[in-house]
């Protein structure tokens, strides 16, 4: 608990700062002209794109749960991980729909959380796909650049991490190195990564793999096109090809702590990644608001009811997280 509560200071901390940050220098009058222009016609579509992203994103992590999970089990279950990581702090949002899951269809609470983790990667290898596929042209700062090889190196440890956990006897060898110390802890992560090689095992055929990257890389483009659509709505204007690339790197740069719901985090890295391609801060800003509510209203609108359809309660979710 001591150490939920440090994270979520330090979360509190960092957004407030960076928001402070994202604000600073801009003239208001610009900001408020922004706004007051914004074209009405565009912006419904950031929704139906975010919609889409989310039935993508449904779809892939049922084929990759199994159990006779459908889709709508599975975008039920999302919409309530992505209702608690936006109102409560310590980002449990991806124990609570693994937690969701194993409710409705009856699957081991371990076995679904699981999933989530393998889903997550296949959703980091998508980003990490489109942010290459679409790395622009032109010379990027020096801290982006520097930043690009990291992500290089994440990518490689994730790939050698499923090829080597999708291994029975390496995933046993590890589960017997973490039982030796006999501590609570590193028995649950030892039960998970037989869980994790179980579920590997079964989906670890070229053809479901290229399905599941596939699906990322179209889930990813969807997100992009809802960022394309916030900045037309704006009349902000910028290349579509420059789109996936800035949706990319924003959604990895919401790894580092923060408040429920990225308030400030986002709103800087939008502002950041949008200067580098010569966007004002007042306009950036402002498509950080649009873009950042086409989700956050949606998410926490269904996420709220199908947690109270479901009779979820946020006690029973952090006992499991323990």
């Amino acid at each position: 608990m001591k150490k939920h509560r440090t994270i979520t200071i330090l979360g509190f901390i960092i957004s407030i700062v960076l928001l402070y940050f994202s604000l600073r220098g801009i003239e208001f009058r610009q900001l408020a002209e922004t706004i007051a222009r914004a074209d009405m016609t565009f912006a419904f579509l950031p929704v139906c794109f975010i919609f889409l992203c989310l039935t993508l994103c449904s779809y892939r992590w049922s084929k990759i749960t199994g159990n006779n999970v459908r889709l709508r089990d599975a975008f039920i279950a999302l919409l309530i991980g992505l209702f608690i990581n936006n109102v409560l702090p310590a980002r449990i949002g991806e124990v609570a729909r693994g937690y969701a899951i194993s409710k409705r269809r009856n699957i081991p609470f371990t076995c679904a959380v699981s999933t989530v983790f393998i889903d997550r990667v296949f959703d980091l290898l998508g980003l990490l796909s489109i942010t290459f596929l679409f790395f622009p042209s032109q010379a990027l700062p020096h801290s982006v650049s520097k930043g690009l090889y990291v992500l290089v190196g994440i990518f490689a440890v994730s790939v050698m991490v499923l090829v080597a956990v999708s291994r029975e006897k390496t995933a046993r060898k590890i589960v017997g190195f973490l039982e030796r110390f006999k501590r609570p802890f590193l028995n649950k992560l030892a039960v998970r990564v037989i869980e994790i090689q179980e579920n590997l095992r079964r989906i670890s055929t070229p053809g479901q793999i290229a399905l599941f990257v596939a699906l990322s890389i179209a889930n990813w483009l969807s997100m992009s096109s809802a960022l394309y659509f916030s900045l037309k709505t704006l009349g902000v204007s910028l290349p579509f090809a420059y789109a996936p690339f800035v949706c990319a790197l924003l959604n990895m740069g919401l790894a580092v702590p923060s408040s429920p719901g990225y308030i400030g985090v986002y709103q800087f890295l939008l502002v950041y990644l949008l200067a580098i391609f010569g966007i004002p801060k007042h306009q950036s800003f402002a498509v950080s608001l649009f873009f950042h509510a086409s989700w956050y209203i949606p998410y926490n609108i269904l996420g709220f009811i199908f947690i109270l359809k479901e009779q979820l309660h946020i006690k029973d979710i952090r006992k499991m997280e323990e």
